[in-house]
């Protein structure tokens, strides 16, 4: 797990709600503090869809960032900043689940990354490339970044 501070907050939030970097996650949740809170679940509501549809999206569980960003990006939207927001991401590698942590408060935005490896498994490594891996997507996206 890696603690980094992101020092464009505004860069990151138009990458991540604007941009195409992310797209590739899917969305699991997001809480996000205004007048009034918000919680938006990335779950997908298969009664929503017709039998197609579900059919075309397969077994997942969660959305795609991609078909979630607007309705996040909605809710943020404004004058005003939140208050405070979280959003979780996440992606199936090779060796477990890759998970992207977004914190936005009064006292910055800092990305906290996560592993969750498939089955047990006492060598560290692939949790250590996973930091790696993410410190440098944050790096190629152009973002100034420091360890917490």
């Amino acid at each position: 797990m890696t603690a980094l501070r992101v020092n464009d907050i505004k860069k990151f939030m138009e990458l991540l709600l604007s941009g195409e970097a992310f797209d590739n996650f899917m969305f699991i949740e997001a809480e996000v503090g205004m007048a009034m809170d918000h919680r938006i679940s990335g779950r997908i509501n298969r009664a929503f869809f017709t039998s197609d549809e579900n059919e075309i999206m397969g077994d997942g569980t969660y959305h795609m960032w991609t078909a979630a960003k607007e309705s996040v990006r909605r809710t943020v939207s404004g004058k005003r900043l939140p208050v405070r927001m979280k959003i979780v991401l996440q992606k199936e590698g090779a060796n477990g689940t890759q998970i992207i942590n977004i914190r936005f408060d009064q006292s910055g935005l800092v990305v906290v990354t996560g592993f969750a490896q498939k089955g047990f498994d006492p060598d560290k490594q692939p949790e250590r490339d996973w930091d790696k891996e993410a410190y440098e997507f944050l790096k190629g996206l152009g973002l100034d970044t420091e360890n917490c």
